[in-house]
């Protein structure tokens, strides 16, 4: 148990980390007869600000998608999630002794780095055995393609845990919120290196339209023109149109767990179910995922991720991403580096330790934490280390996705269409309820 352990979403669970090296406190506080300002206005400011930019881009991690809650418990994996589902799938015996092959003795359930030593390890087995002129799959020691076949289906398998049961609160208000931009404005763009459905049935539930590079055919067809395509509104006989609100663009970087590639034609559909005529398109976690976005549908994804920081007056809003992979890591501090125009919202749990924050542990919580976690990635060192330069683009916040959902602004009114959208929304979990 922490302090983050089922505690509730909350704007003032956030803490903004200020030049002095600091983070503040979100309410205010009474402090020897005095009170001492918190983060709250501050922040307010700084998203509205933020939410009103010509462009506005989302960039969601693993970590958004620990806000899903399910009944039964199946929730989003973490590392340590996968290296024991993988391990389950092909047995423990098996698992153990391809750790010892391919990695040696060690304590770390980091399935990216076992899955990386064992496709470096296959493709050398391979090399040399050609260039011996021996059969490329014969005599191994262990089946080393046949565990990389089973470790994928397992973390397939895993991410499959989002269904219309599933508490998606976080993601439908984090979308409710960015929704009420008038539709005049450039479309949200919404990234995310997820392979889970969260944001696509959070939008459906709240009647969101998505853009992510699908036809809307009986089957449907990967193709990155669809990303010119809009959704508008117009009347039989008038030849006004009114673009529609409520309409993103989703970019899934790593791809999905519901997308397929037919192997007869090498055509992305969207696709449920495994057989031996599609194969899944995903980027699994391995070191050879900056090669393989540059196949397509990902060079698409990531083409549109960096061509859309480049943009004038843009917000870049990132939550639960840890910075970890270079291939979209890069691409935001060069923004930083020459896009002037650009702010970026960073928030994340990572950065404050959690024994600062448990106020079981210390006596009194502090207002203003000087305290920040030691094991940073480099890219988040660098970006705290902009904001202490006084980097007034930056705001970087210590806090969950759910926390940061609930304190997006309501920075403009809701259309008479989203009231009767809520309205219905309220009812059916009414009915749910009574069911």
């Amino acid at each position: 148990m922490n302090y983050w352990t089922n505690k509730p979403p909350s704007a003032s669970n956030l803490r903004l980390f200020q030049s002095d090296g600091t983070w503040l406190a979100w309410d205010d506080c009474e402090e020897d007869g005095k009170t001492r300002r918190g983060a709250i206005g501050q922040v307010e400011e700084r998203l509205l600000s933020a939410l009103n930019a010509t462009n506005l881009m989302a960039l969601l991690g693993s970590g958004a998608s620990f806000a899903a809650k399910n009944a039964d418990g199946k929730q989003a994996p973490g590392m340590g999630d996968l290296w024991d589902d993988v391990r389950q799938k092909v047995g423990e015996t098996n698992f153990d002794q391809v750790v010892a092959n391919v990695w040696g003795a060690t304590d770390k359930k980091d399935i990216e780095s076992l899955l990386s030593l064992c496709k470096m390890t296959v493709e050398l087995q391979a090399a040399r055995r050609a260039a011996a002129g021996q059969d490329a799959t014969g005599n191994m020691q262990v089946d080393l393609p046949s565990f990389v076949q089973n470790a994928e289906q397992a973390i397939l398998d895993r991410v499959d845990f989002v269904s219309e049961k599933t508490d998606l609160i976080s993601h439908k208000e984090f979308l409710r919120r960015l929704a009420r931009r008038s539709a005049d404005k450039a479309r949200v763009k919404l990234f995310t290196t997820n392979y889970d459905r969260c944001i696509e049935e959070a939008a459906v539930t709240r009647n969101l339209a998505l853009i992510d590079g699908f036809s809307h055919s009986a089957v449907q067809r990967f193709n990155r023109d669809h990303f010119q395509q809009d959704i508008v509104r117009r009347s039989a006989g008038s030849t006004r149109a009114d673009y529609v609100d409520g309409v993103f663009h989703l970019y899934k970087l790593h791809g999905s767990m519901d997308w397929r590639r037919r192997k007869s034609d090498g055509v992305v559909i969207r696709r449920l179910g495994h057989d031996e005529n599609h194969e899944p398109v995903l980027i699994y976690p391995r070191s050879s995922k900056y090669q393989e976005a540059f196949a397509p549908p990902y060079l698409d994804m990531f083409a549109a991720w960096q061509a859309a920081l480049r943009e004038p007056d843009t917000t870049l809003i990132v939550s639960g991403f840890g910075f970890a992979d270079d291939h979209i890591s890069a691409p935001v501090w060069s923004a930083l580096e020459s896009n002037l125009s650009i702010r970026l919202v960073l928030c994340d749990p990572c950065f404050v330790p959690v024994d600062e924050l448990d106020v079981s542990l210390i006596d009194t919580q502090e207002h203003a934490i000087s305290h920040t976690n030691e094991n940073l990635h480099t890219y988040q060192q660098r970006i705290l280390s902009l904001v202490k330069e006084g980097d007034s683009r930056i705001t970087v916040l210590n806090g969950r996705f759910s926390d940061l959902a609930v304190a997006l602004p309501e920075f403009m009114g809701e259309t008479d269409r989203q009231r009767l959208e809520a309205r219905l929304e309220r009812i059916r979990g009414q009915d749910d309820g009574d069911g």
